[in-house]
């Protein structure tokens, strides 16, 4: 019951963040919140879900840019490294879960896990990419739009399509 309530605080709190208009503040209100934050971070209006650990499994570094109407589960640790850039609309899933919770019998096959997401330092990160549970994006690597990350991403590498591929060295 006191998980339930927990629970449902950080979900009141997240709604709350979403109300914030500056970017640099709501990075501060964070902070407050349990994540770690670095300096001059900035996070535009973007959704918060899976909060049972509230906000402590996200790891913003120093001069890290979060566009707006991205979103996090965090489920997992989320760790996005010094001087990244989300572009809007990127989705980072720090889990998979078929349906434990109510006993789907596909858990069998494919078991939950929370794996986490780790961005480099000095990625970008484009508009509408998805960044799934387990993914490692290496330092200086860039994203496609709409691409979809899973598996290991080489550093200082260009990457795009569905699933993610590589493209050149950069």
């Amino acid at each position: 019951m006191a998980g339930t309530i927990k629970h449902g605080v950080f979900v009141l709190l997240e709604m709350l963040l979403r109300l914030c208009v500056a970017p640099r503040l709501r990075s501060n209100l964070l902070r407050l919140l349990g994540a770690k934050v670095g300096k001059n971070v900035r996070v535009y209006e973007c959704r918060f879900i899976n909060l049972e650990n509230g906000f402590k499994n996200l790891h913003l570094a120093d001069d890290v840019h979060v566009g707006a109407d991205c979103l996090f589960d965090l489920k997992g640790p989320v760790r996005i490294g010094r001087g990244t850039t989300l572009s809007p609309r990127v989705t980072i899933i720090s889990h998979s879960d078929p349906g434990s919770s109510h006993g789907s019998p596909i858990v069998a096959q494919y078991p939950c896990e929370a794996h986490g997401v780790t961005i480099g330092d000095f990625c970008w990160i484009g508009t509408g990419a998805t960044i799934l549970s387990g993914a490692i994006v290496g330092n200086g690597t860039v994203v496609g739009a709409a691409a979809l990350v899973r598996g290991d991403l080489q550093a200082n590498s260009l990457y795009v399509g569905v699933p993610a591929r590589r493209i050149k060295s950069i």
